[in-house]
């Protein structure tokens, strides 16, 4: 039942953010009271933040098994950025949830660190097996990608530049992949 509950309210938040829908459009949704709900969630913003730490914990999961499906370095990489989950967690809901969940905007950014982690570890292993430059500062390589993430988690920029994450990610993976000179 909590399964059905998450995926009920993984469709609202999807609809209308997670200020926007009652316990009582999730319990008409799945055809079962509220009192059903709450032997299960203490409260909607208890199944918010359930929501919010499956989501994060499925796109961690699933982020390690594409990478480590991946045979080369690029791959690898691309994984690593990439977001990868069960939950789809629309991005305008991200100010939201830093506004009026503070413990789940921890979450979110541990998740950020977890990849940049990730990231770090590639990279590490790209210089040690000659794959990547020797004099690549992977700190200053970090902190690019992590104010790179941070840009793009801003909602208006996606919209303004007709992108949406996954777009965005490529688009910083290419540049400092690849550089911007012809040759």
């Amino acid at each position: 039942m909590k399964d059905r509950i998450i995926e009920s309210v993984s469709k609202y938040i999807n609809l209308y953010g997670v200020k926007r829908f009652t316990v009582d459009d999730i319990a008409k949704d799945l055809g079962i009271s509220k009192r059903t709900i709450y032997k299960y969630f203490d409260s909607k913003d208890h199944i918010v933040s359930e929501f919010i730490r499956l989501s994060i914990e499925d796109n961690n999961n699933k982020t390690l098994e594409a990478v480590e499906k991946e045979e080369t370095l690029l791959g690898k990489i691309n994984a690593a950025l990439l977001s990868h989950h069960k939950y789809k967690m629309p991005l305008d809901i991200l100010q939201d949830i830093e506004k009026y969940y503070p413990k789940d905007w921890e979450r979110i950014e541990e998740q950020m660190k977890f990849k940049l982690d990730l990231m770090k570890e590639l990279v590490n292993d790209g210089i040690k097996s000659g794959k990547l430059r020797e004099d690549i500062n992977v700190e200053v390589l970090s902190l690019i990608l992590e104010r790179s993430f941070r840009a793009i988690f801003e909602y208006d920029f996606l919209i303004k530049s007709n992108l949406n994450i996954n777009n965005a990610v490529k688009e910083i993976e290419k540049i400092i992949l690849f550089g911007i000179l012809k040759e």
